[in-house]
This record gives C-alpha cells, sequence and structure tokens, in this order.
C-alpha cells in the first residue's frame, strides 16, 4: 500500500472510531435520561474508548455523581477540563465534588478561575459563595452571593444561598427575605422552605415556622426520605381508639427534645406507638403517653396513622409557653441512680460533667462541616478545669473522649463513660451531678429533659432551638446559653463559663444535691 492510501485508510479508520463513539454516546444519553445510571455510564466509557470528548466526560461525571461516586466525578470532570480547557460546567462540577472530598481550597482555587473567565456567568459566584459559608469566611462569601444575584436576579438558587449565608451571619430577617424572594421564583423550592422554617424557628415565630419546616420531607433535607408507609400523616385530629405511630428522626438530641409532646398526643385519644434508636428505648419507658416501644428498623404492627417526631410541636400547635410546660419529663432509674452514686462516691466537691465535642459524622460532609463548629479541644477547657474545689466528670463518648490521655493531670477528671451502655445509664448518671457543662449534642438535651442544671456553649450560628439573644431556653428551664459573639471564638466563651463556674463553685461548696445554675 501506497503512503496516500495509507493515510486515506487511517483517515477512515478515525472515522469509523467517531461515529462509533457518538452512537455509544446517543446510547449513553438515552440510559441516562431514564435513569439508569450504572448502563449510562457504562456507555459514556465506551463512547470515550472510542474518541476522548469533553462532553462525554462531563456527562460521565453527572452520571457518577448521581450514583454518589464523588471521587470518580471527580477524575471525569478533571478529564473534561483537560479535554477543553477554560470548560466552565466541568470545572464548576468539579469545585463541588473536590468539596464534598474535604478539598475546598482546590475547589475555591477553580471557581475563582472560572468566575475570571466567564465573569457573567452566575452559578461559580454562587458555588463560591457557599464554599466561603462553609468555612464561615461570611462578608466574602455574601459579597459573591450578591454578585450571582446582580448577574441573574432571577436565580432562586442564589437567593437560598444568601439566605443561607445572612442566616450564619445573624441576619435573620434579611435571612427570611432571600428565602422569600426564592419561593417567589420557585414556589415548591424544598429546600428554600425548608431553611427559611429554621429561620423562622430560630426567630420565635413557631407556627409559620414549623410548616415550613415540614418540607425537610419534601426535599428540603437530602439525608431525609419520606418512609413508604403506604397510611396518612396525623393532622391533630382526634384519635378515638386509633394506633399512631410516631417515628423518631435525625439525632438522639432530637427524639430527646421532641418526646415531651407525646402526652398531648396521646391525651387526643390515640393508642400510641414510639419507634426509636434502641440506645433511646430503656429511657423512653419513662415517657408518659406511650403504649408501646419499637425499636427502628424492626418489624412495625399494624397502625392507622404516623406522624415523624419533630412534627408533633407543629401538629399539636405548640406555643413558646407550652415547650417547657412538661418538664421534666424524662426519668432515670432510682436503681441505676444509686449505682453511679456509688461509683462516683470517692469524688470531693460539686460534681460538674462535661463534654467538649459531638459526633463528627464523617460520612456526612455538611454535618461534619457543622460539627467542627460546634466541637472544641478538651485543652480548650482548661481554664475550667483550674476551677478549684471541683470534682470533674467527663460525658464525652466517641473519639475525642481520647484527649483525655493528653491532659497534664489526667486525674483531673474522673472518666466512667466505658461503664455507660446506654441513655438510660447517661440520665442516670447525669441525676448524680451538680451542673453540666456541654457543647450542643445529645447530652444538652438529656440533661434539659430530666431537670438537671446544664450550660451550653453554643457556636456562633448557634442551633434554631436556641432562639436568637438569649441566655435561657424555653426548651429548658434548666438551661444557661453561653454563646460565641464571633465566629470560632471559643476563647472567649470558656473564659466567660470559667468565671460563671468561679462563682457558682463558692456558692454550691458542701451544698451536693441543691445546686444553683
Amino acid at each position: 500500500m501506497n503512503r496516500r492510501a495509507r493515510r486515506a485508510a487511517g483517515a477512515s479508520q478515525a472515522e469509523v472510531r467517531r461515529d462509533a463513539a457518538r452512537q455509544w454516546f446517543a446510547t449513553a444519553l438515552d440510559r441516562h435520561q431514564a435513569g439508569r445510571l450504572a448502563e449510562a455510564a457504562n456507555f459514556y466509557a465506551r463512547s470515550l474508548r472510542q474518541a476522548p470528548e469533553a462532553e462525554t466526560y462531563y456527562n460521565l461525571g453527572l452520571a457518577l455523581m448521581q450514583m454518589a461516586k464523588v471521587g470518580e466525578a471527580a477524575d471525569a470532570w478533571r478529564a473534561a477540563c483537560r479535554a477543553r480547557p477554560g470548560y466552565g460546567l466541568a470545572a464548576t462540577n468539579l469545585a463541588v465534588a473536590l468539596a464534598e472530598l474535604d478539598q475546598p481550597a482546590e475547589a475555591q482555587t477553580l471557581l475563582r478561575q472560572v468566575a475570571v473567565l466567564q465573569p457573567d456567568w452566575a452559578e461559580p459566584y454562587n458555588n463560591l459563595a457557599i464554599l466561603q459559608g462553609d468555612a464561615m469566611i461570611l462578608q466574602p462569601a455574601i459579597v459573591n452571593g450578591r454578585r450571582a444575584l446582580q448577574i441573574d436576579p432571577d436565580y432562586a438558587d442564589a437567593h437560598n444561598s444568601l439566605g443561607i449565608l445572612l442566616h450564619q451571619q445573624g441576619n435573620l430577617s434579611a435571612a427570611a427575605d432571600s428565602y422569600r424572594s426564592a419561593l417567589r421564583l420557585n414556589p415548591d423550592f424544598a429546600k428554600a422552605h425548608f431553611n427559611l422554617g429554621l429561620t423562622l424557628l430560630r426567630m420565635g415565630i413557631l407556627a409559620e415556622g414549623w410548616r415550613h419546616y415540614a418540607w425537610r420531607w419534601r426535599g428540603g433535607a437530602r439525608h431525609l426520605q419520606p418512609r413508604p408507609f403506604g397510611k396518612p400523616l396525623w393532622q391533630g385530629e382526634t384519635l378515638p381508639g386509633q394506633r399512631l405511630l410516631l417515628h423518631a428522626e435525625q439525632g438522639f438530641g432530637d427524639t430527646l427534645q421532641f418526646v415531651r409532646f407525646i402526652a398531648q398526643a396521646a391525651a387526643r385519644g390515640a393508642h400510641i406507638l414510639l419507634e426509636a434508636p434502641r440506645p433511646l428505648l430503656r429511657l423512653l419507658e419513662s415517657v408518659d403517653g406511650v403504649a408501646e416501644l419499637l425499636p427502628t428498623g424492626s418489624a412495625l404492627p399494624a397502625f392507622d396513622c404516623h406522624l415523624p417526631l419533630m412534627s408533633l410541636a407543629g401538629v399539636l400547635g405548640i406555643a413558646e409557653d407550652g415547650l417547657s410546660a412538661a418538664v421534666p419529663y424524662l426519668h432515670p432509674d432510682p436503681g441505676t441512680v444509686a449505682l453511679w452514686q456509688s461509683r462516683l462516691a470517692a469524688g470531693s466537691g460539686p460534681r460538674v460533667g462535661l463534654v467538649w465535642s459531638g459526633d463528627p459524622r464523617r460520612h456526612d460532609p455538611r454535618a461534619r462541616t457543622i460539627d467542627a463548629r460546634r466541637s472544641l479541644p478538651l485543652e480548650a477547657l482548661s481554664p475550667l478545669l483550674a476551677v478549684p474545689g471541683i470534682s470533674f466528670v467527663s460525658l464525652q463518648l466517641g473519639e475525642a473522649a481520647g484527649q483525655l490521655a493528653a491532659l497534664p493531670d489526667p486525674s483531673r477528671i474522673t472518666d466512667a463513660t466505658s461503664l455507660i451502655g446506654d441513655f438510660a445509664d447517661s440520665a442516670a448518671l447525669l441525676a448524680t451531678l451538680d451542673l453540666v457543662i456541654t457543647v450542643d449534642t445529645a447530652m444538652a438535651h438529656l440533661a434539659g429533659a430530666i431537670g438537671c442544671p446544664v450550660w451550653i456553649l453554643s457556636r456562633f450560628d448557634g442551633c434554631w432551638r436556641w432562639l436568637e439573644g438569649r441566655d435561657d431556653s424555653p426548651w429548658y428551664p434548666s438551661a444557661r446559653l453561653f454563646r460565641q459573639t464571633s465566629s470560632g471564638d471559643w476563647t472567649g466563651v470558656v473564659a466567660r463559663v470559667a468565671a460563671a463556674l468561679g462563682e457558682w463553685a463558692l456558692r454550691n461548696q458542701g451544698d451536693r444535691g441543691k445546686p444553683d445554675p
């Protein structure tokens, strides 16, 4: 074959490969649009073996991301950027994936590059604002959020993102306005409804807040999925002789907080079945109104209607003056309390329990980010440990408990957590203490629910349930809030707690069992 013939044959082979790539791409796109993601990814890969096109890499990344294969999606979008330098869509999606992979610095760099290349495109500014908000770099984040809306005033996602930033900043009225702007553009925008609910609840606007908060089951909170019970949601009507299933949701603390309302539901005539995580069951036997307790994941008996537990307050029409009406509503077993008393008998001075860290939940990037803001290292509590005349007791569970070994004087804190089997044990231990000092974890709710004095160290962008601008809590009369005055400033919080603890210790020396919170 002469040279000209070989060139012609080579050109023909290339065209054959391009045709095959187009056919595989079309098949992949068809499967993708039908929601058959694994098949789509397979056919995109076949197309790429024939011709490494940027658009094919981009679509492969979308399919992989939809399958929660974040690392593989990032690899596909990197390849798309290599195949087409300046490919803004691929670079923006790569930044989102990198953020989920705990690489926020690289993600922010990418988004800034895209914004320079495409200054009239709103999405990179919006995504950059979200990442900066996660890092609590709020003022630059708000600037970028507003820039996105200057470019595209009808960008509902950007209105929602700006609302989140303003909420984190503590500008709650402006945050609510941003969410309402998003909802005017998209009335079924579940995340905006949910976020508006959180803001209204933090503002103490409960009735409207509960209505929007209910959108967590309609896509507002990505980690919550409605359960296919095939039974109606309870709307608050009387239920004489009917069986109502209340099912726990979210964290242990959420369950401990909302079981207070079960007695009111039972007063409407229902036979209450409560489904809850197994570590809570023994303690929840003390809740008024519960007819049957069921461990989460077990086979369910017949029931007539159901309700997620955190919807009870809204369905029952609970106002602020009704939040603490039943406190205490959890009751430790007296025999277990006596057992813990004997275990701690060697200590002298008032007993103060400590919790300094939450559960990092490393499987959930969003929860992990929030946990990093609510937690602090044990060494940061050194000014508390320097207060004389106090017997400190560790209530810390999980990996953060390992920090006890690094204390200069580990004997300063008694650690009996290895003897805790469930929340009934924890409640009994708390009942032997004079005060609990904790970051915002389930232990704060447990202490409040049994009426134990509790001081809560709250991050700057505190949880909605602690409301705004107050150091007490209508949820728990025994609680006192110590809030950050700027993001990340635990030093100031700990200094105030240490000063208050010193005064408290002087008042309570030799008066165990009658603490003054």
